[in-house]
C-alpha cells in the first residue's frame, strides 16, 4: 500500500470541535472525554487491524483515512447514546455500575442497530464492482464494527471506573447537571419544534432543497484513461 498520513491537520480540528461540542452538550471535562476515549480506542485498534491487512491484501492509499473520519464519528456518536442514558440513571439515584449496564442493556441496541446500518451501506458500495470502491467500502465497515464494540464493551467499563465522576470538572456555562434536562436556549428550541411541527418540517425542507440545487448540475462519472499527447521534438535550427 502507497504510504498515506493519517491524523493530519484535518482530523485534528475535527477532533478540537468534537471536544467543544462535547463540553457545551455535557457540561463536564469528565463526561466529555470518555466518549472521545472511547472513539479514539476503538478507532486506534480498527485502524491497527487495517494496517495489518495491507501484507497480504491490497489496500489503496484512501481507504485509511475514510476509515478513520468514519470510525471516529460514528465511535463518538456510539458512545453519546450510552452516557446519556447512563448519566439519567445516575440522577434517578442507580449505583454508577448498575446504571452503566443498565444504559448498556437499552442503548446498547439502538448502537447495535445504527451500527449494523452503517456497516451495510458501505459494505454495499462493493454492489458497484469498482475494486477501490469496495475497498474503501470495507474498510471503513471494519472500522466501525470495532467502534460500535468499544461502545458496548470499553466504554461501560469507563463509565464504572468513573463512577459520579462524570458530573465532576464542571464547565462554566455549560449544560447542567445530569438528568436536569434541556434549558435554555435547548429548551426554547424543543417547545417550538413541537408546538409548531408542520411549520418547522417544511422550513427544514427548504432549506435542504435549497442546500440541494447545485447537485441540479451535478455530473457523475469515473476517469478513464485516453490517449496520451507527446510532445513534439524541439525543432532543429536550420544549418
Amino acid at each position: 500500500m502507497p504510504d498515506v498520513e493519517v491524523g493530519g491537520a484535518g482530523e485534528i480540528v475535527g477532533v478540537g470541535v468534537a471536544v467543544v461540542v462535547l463540553l457545551i452538550t455535557f457540561g463536564s471535562l469528565v463526561a466529555a472525554g470518555l466518549p472521545l476515549l472511547s472513539a479514539l480506542a476503538g478507532v486506534g485498534v480498527g485502524m491497527a487491524g487495517l494496517y495489518a491487512l495491507t501484507g497480504p491484501l491490497e489496500i489503496i492509499s484512501t481507504a485509511p483515512v475514510l476509515a478513520l473520519m468514519i470510525g471516529l464519528a460514528v465511535g463518538i456518536d456510539y458512545a453519546l447514546f450510552v452516557l446519556s442514558r447512563h448519566r439519567q440513571y445516575l440522577a434517578a439515584g442507580l449505583d454508577p455500575e448498575d446504571a452503566a449496564a443498565r444504559a448498556t442493556g437499552t442503548a446498547g441496541g439502538a448502537v447495535v442497530f445504527a451500527g449494523a446500518t452503517v456497516v451495510v451501506a458501505l459494505a454495499g458500495l462493493a454492489v458497484a464492482n469498482v475494486p477501490f470502491l469496495t475497498v474503501m467500502g470495507l474498510s471503513a465497515a471494519g472500522v466501525v464494527i470495532v467502534a460500535v464494540l468499544a461502545a458496548l464493551t470499553l466504554l461501560p467499563a469507563l463509565l464504572g471506573f468513573a463512577g459520579r465522576a462524570v458530573a465532576r470538572f464542571a464547565s462554566p456555562g455549560c449544560a447542567g447537571a445530569p438528568g436536569t434536562g434541556p434549558r435554555g436556549s435547548a429548551l426554547r428550541w424543543a417547545r417550538l419544534v413541537v408546538r409548531r411541527p408542520v411549520p418547522v418540517l417544511l422550513a427544514g425542507l427548504a432549506l435542504v432543497g435549497i442546500m440541494a440545487v447545485p447537485a441540479l448540475d451535478l455530473r457523475l462519472g469515473l476517469p478513464a484513461p485516453g490517449p496520451t499527447r507527446r510532445t513534439p521534438p524541439p525543432a532543429r535550427p536550420p544549418t
